[in-house]
Formats: structure tokens, C-alpha cells, sequence
């Protein structure tokens, strides 16, 4: 069959992602009108839905985590020395949210490590056992970060303890901002910079689980309400089904209640009297 210059070059992205046959590749684009990403995605995810490759994969994919290891880390560890040369080998970049999508789907423990048993079992779920097949896989889960909602939040709620320091109750709140800066590259563009400014110069605190929990929901409801008129302040309370998850209706950390009122003061949208009995 003949394709046109935009099809064959969609077949050859798409090959190049999934290292699958060019048949392959042409029914799943044109299941999705030859749009890459969202071909892509889908393959992955039908593939995700079969078993995990089997426990013969094993040996080759501890070949793989003892190539990366350094000589000194322990035996079933490897440490950040070795995380920074595997990152970029499978083409992921250091500082780019890719590297969190990874560390939960490897189950890292903490920030620079990566545990064998997490290591093996993850990349076995992914149906990946060679170097080839990691770097082939890279792209769809970029892509899932920002297209699949479940995946963005799986990720983000694994963050928190991933970045917390050992021994630690709370994220520290210069380490939670920067999470905040990779998480939200696509979200909360609106309000993210007022967010930080509120943090610095106002709150000055660790971050609890609860508030890195509920940031999740408060995100997808500034998303669709970026002046946050329909937030009640005075019972921290968001009215309709402006939230995340299906429509958050419920109390706030006071916090984000502390945080709205600074956002409305800083851009004059405090509402007026009237307004404030609607939302009430």
C-alpha cells in the first residue's frame, strides 16, 4: 500500500518509538488519524494490558542494572553515579519529569537510587529487558506524563516521598518547589508563579502530605478557574464541579485558603460584597 509523505514519515516516527513492524505501525496510526502521540500511547497501553515479560527475563536485566552500578555501591543498589550515566543511555534527560514517570514505575526509593528488585520487576512490566527496549519505551512514557491523567497522577503522589529527605516528616519547601516547576510544566501555568511567590515571601514552611495531596485536585480546578472565583474562602470550601477527580467538592488544606487570598490581593480580584454571597 502507498502512503503519502506525512504518512510515511508518521510510520517511521512511530517504528522509531516502538521498535514494532511497519504493519503494526500503520494500523494503529490510522486508528488514530496518523496522529503520533496518541498512536503511540495506545500501542503501549494494549501492550500494558498483557502479562509482564516472564522471570527468564531476569538474568539479562540484572545484567543491565550491574552495568550501571558502580563498583562501590551495594550489592542490590545503584546509587547516583551510576543513575546519571544509566538516564541518559535510555535518552533521558537529567532534570526532565521523565526521570520521575521512571522512578516510579522502578519503584526507586529516594532521589540518585535505584533498588534491583524494583529495577528488574518494573522494566519487566514494562515488557522491556535490553537497552534497546528502554530507549524505544522512553518516549511513550514521556507521553503519558502529559497526556494520560492516571499516569500524571500515580506520578505525582509518588513524588513526595520519593523527594522527602530520610527520616524526614515533611518536604522541605525549596525541594517541594522544584518538584512543583517539573510536575506542573504543562498545568497551573496561570497561577504557578503566584504560587511560589506565596511560599517564599508568606507561608516559609516545610510541605505536608496532606497539602502536596490536595495540590493534585486544587491544580485541575485552577486549570478550569484560573481567578479561583468559585473558591469560598471563609469555609475553604470550592462550590460546583470546578475540582479534579471527577469534581472535588470539600475542605481545603487552610493554606490554599491563605494562598487564594494572597492571589486575589496581588491581581485585584478580590470579589465584591454581592459576589461573595453568591459564592457563599
Amino acid at each position: 500500500m502507498s502512503y503519502t509523505s506525512s504518512q510515511r514519515s508518521a510510520i517511521q516516527q512511530f517504528i522509531a518509538f516502538t521498535a514494532c513492524p511497519e504493519r503494526t505501525a500503520a494500523k494503529f496510526l490510522k486508528s488514530h488519524s496518523w496522529d503520533v502521540e496518541v498512536a503511540v500511547d495506545s500501542y503501549f497501553t494494549t501492550n500494558n494490558s498483557s502479562s509482564t515479560m516472564p522471570s527468564s527475563a531476569d538474568p539479562a536485566l540484572r545484567k543491565v542494572f550491574d552495568q550501571f552500578r558502580e563498583p562501590g555501591d551495594p550489592e542490590d543498589t545503584m546509587t547516583v553515579n551510576g543513575v546519571m550515566k544509566f538516564l541518559p543511555a535510555i535518552g533521558v534527560g537529567l532534570e526532565e519529569e521523565t526521570v520521575l514517570v521512571l522512578a516510579e514505575a522502578l519503584r526507586a526509593p529516594t532521589m540518585g537510587e535505584f533498588a534491583r528488585e524494583g529495577f528488574v520487576e518494573g522494566w519487566k512490566a514494562l515488557n522491556c529487558d535490553t537497552l534497546d527496549k528502554m530507549r524505544a519505551r522512553v518516549p511513550a512514557l514521556r507521553i503519558s506524563f502529559t497526556n494520560d491523567e492516571a499516569t500524571f497522577k500515580k506520578v505525582y503522589l509518588f513524588t513526595y516521598n520519593f523527594a522527602r529527605s530520610p527520616n524526614q516528616r515533611s518536604l522541605q519547601m525549596d525541594t517541594a518547589i522544584e518538584y512543583w516547576k517539573l510536575l506542573f510544566t504543562h498545568r497551573f501555568q496561570k497561577n504557578l508563579e503566584d504560587w511560589i511567590e506565596f511560599l517564599e515571601t508568606e507561608y516559609k514552611k516545610s510541605i505536608a502530605k496532606d497539602t502536596w495531596n490536595c495540590m493534585y485536585d486544587f491544580v485541575q480546578f485552577a486549570d478550569k478557574d484560573p481567578e479561583l472565583k468559585s473558591y469560598d474562602v471563609d469555609v475553604g470550601l470550592i462550590n460546583g464541579d470546578g475540582g479534579g477527580d471527577g469534581g472535588y467538592t470539600g475542605a481545603w488544606p487552610s493554606i490554599l485558603d491563605d494562598f487564594v487570598q494572597f492571589s486575589r490581593k496581588k491581581n485585584g480580584t478580590e470579589p465584591s460584597p454581592q459576589e461573595e454571597m453568591d459564592i457563599s
